[in-house]
């Protein structure tokens, strides 16, 4: 049985016919140059037949109904899995250019899973130009965070163009971590309390003193945000679109910048945001904040289904010039960092969950979407793998995180490196966000902006030593 942590059982609570819990990651593949006409017949045919699950694809909710009183999960067996409803074969349209796959991505992450089955679905999409073929993996959140499934779909993928192997997610699942000898120690335990106690009262206490009267301009405080329309009520209905940039480009101007590329992956964010907001009429005169998940995980093998917290950042949409506005994001990506140094894994899990508590309780009474949440959106960055990644034998060509959606929340930006590239997928409310594609080509053209303004870095060049006087 699946053990839950909080945050596991507030993306439960929080399910609905308008906010759906589920993640999903959208990936792109080129054929291998040798494919027969068969390639993808045969792939789907692999997929259909591989039936050994891993924890938790094979596991299901035991009372759907009380999930968001006494959430838990039973494990089925395999034989029980209806492996035909959860891994469907989808075809575009012609021409399969990415509007029809856009259209089609959006229409399945509106959708809930079905919580009377395992939590989870896998869709190949045939058809795309350029004989090209899509996956879209779909996974409740309370099973996967952002990490867990960036380490899953990675796990799908190798670095051999020859090997014809194909792993499908369910056969990968969550692998078990231990814990050490050391963490089962009474005085372990007892002193990891206590630090967790302390960073939690430490950080709680800035936290409400910052909310009321900032100490710190560069530091974001949550629920202290300009008015945006996405932080209404959300709909059923979700728009998605993606953007790609080659990963070189982002960690070259992160060093001529002399900032991280996370840094500039908030600040293109930022600037899309900025000119899409001026063009309907909708930028605030207060700069957006962001919610940005921070991992807390210990390690390859820390099993937690969830594993984050929640970090405000300020992103300064207020500032016109894109070069001061990248050098304000680094100073508050750089406060906040300051401000959780020394957080134990569990007072950083405890402080994202307390600071996060009354807008979770906005959703619990139905005020979700009428009262101020803590931010204006969420904005996502993991990486990845540099190394080119194929499966079996098909290059990737791009992949793309899709976040989920809640009242009051109803823009998410998520980002993924790998194989040189880096993915940005946008999930949107579709009422409150008519363009949504416009923005992701504002965010690629901000990147434009940011590489044409940002001066090469200095070369510091050794003066020629002068010749010895004779």
């Amino acid at each position: 049985m699946t053990k839950l942590g909080l945050a596991d059982r507030i993306f439960l609570i929080q399910e609905s016919a308008e906010t759906p819990q589920h993640v999903a990651g959208l990936a792109v593949f080129s054929l291998p140059d040798s494919a027969p006409d068969d390639y993808l017949e045969r792939l789907i045919a692999t997929f259909q037949s591989t039936r050994d699950f891993a924890e938790p694809f094979n596991h299901v909710l035991a009372h759907p109904a009380l999930r968001s009183v006494a959430p838990s999960f039973v494990r089925l067996a395999d034989e029980d899995v209806d492996l035909e409803y959860h891994v469907r074969h989808n075809a575009l349209p012609r021409p399969g250019g990415e509007r029809q796959l856009g259209v089609l991505v959006s229409r399945l992450h509106s959708r809930p899973l079905d919580l009377t089955r395992p939590l989870w679905e896998v869709h190949l999409i045939e058809g795309l130009t350029g004989g090209r073929f899509a996956v879209y993996i779909k996974l409740h959140h309370a099973l996967f965070d952002g990490i867990a499934g960036a380490r899953l779909l990675q796990k799908m993928l190798n670095t051999d163009p020859t090997d014809p192997t194909l792993t499908p997610p369910w056969t990968i699942g969550r692998r078990r971590g231990q814990s050490s000898r050391a963490d089962r120690s009474v005085a372990t335990a007892a002193k990891n309390q206590l630090a967790t106690a302390s960073g939690l009262v430490r950080r709680t206490s800035q936290m409400v003193r910052d909310m009321v009267l900032p100490s710190d301009p560069d530091l974001a405080a949550p629920y202290r945000i300009p008015d945006l329309a996405v932080n209404g009520r959300v709909g059923q209905q979700r728009r998605v679109a993606t953007q790609t940039f080659e990963f070189d480009r982002v960690r070259a101007l992160a060093n001529r910048a002399d900032v991280t590329v996370n840094d500039v992956f908030l600040a293109i964010c930022a600037g899309g945001l900025r000119r899409y907001l001026d063009e309907v009429g909708a930028l605030p005169d207060a700069g957006l904040v962001a919610g940005t998940p921070v991992s807390v995980r210990s390690g390859a093998t820390d099993a937690s289904n969830n594993a984050f917290t929640i970090a405000t950042m300020n992103l300064r949409t207020d500032i016109a010039d894109p070069v001061e506005r990248l050098q304000a994001i680094h100073r508050s990506s750089k406060a906040t960092k300051e401000s959780m140094d020394g957080l134990t894994k569990q007072a950083a899990i405890s402080f994202g969950a307390l600071s996060f508590a009354p807008y979770v309780v906005q959703g619990l009474v139905g005020l979700g979407g009428r009262m101020k949440p803590p931010f204006n959106l969420v904005i996502s960055n993991v990486p990845g793998p540099i190394e080119p990644q194929y499966l079996a034998g098909s290059p990737l060509e791009m992949m793309a995180p899709l976040g989920v959606l809640s009242h009051g929340q109803g823009l998410f930006i998520a980002a993924f490196t790998i194989a040189g590239k880096m993915g940005l997928g946008f999930v949107g409310d579709r009422d409150s966000l008519p363009h949504l594609q416009r923005l992701a080509v504002y965010t690629g053209e901000a990147l434009d902006e940011l590489e044409k303004q940002v001066a090469p870095a200095p070369v510091r060049r050794l003066r020629a030593k002068s010749a010895p006087k004779q």
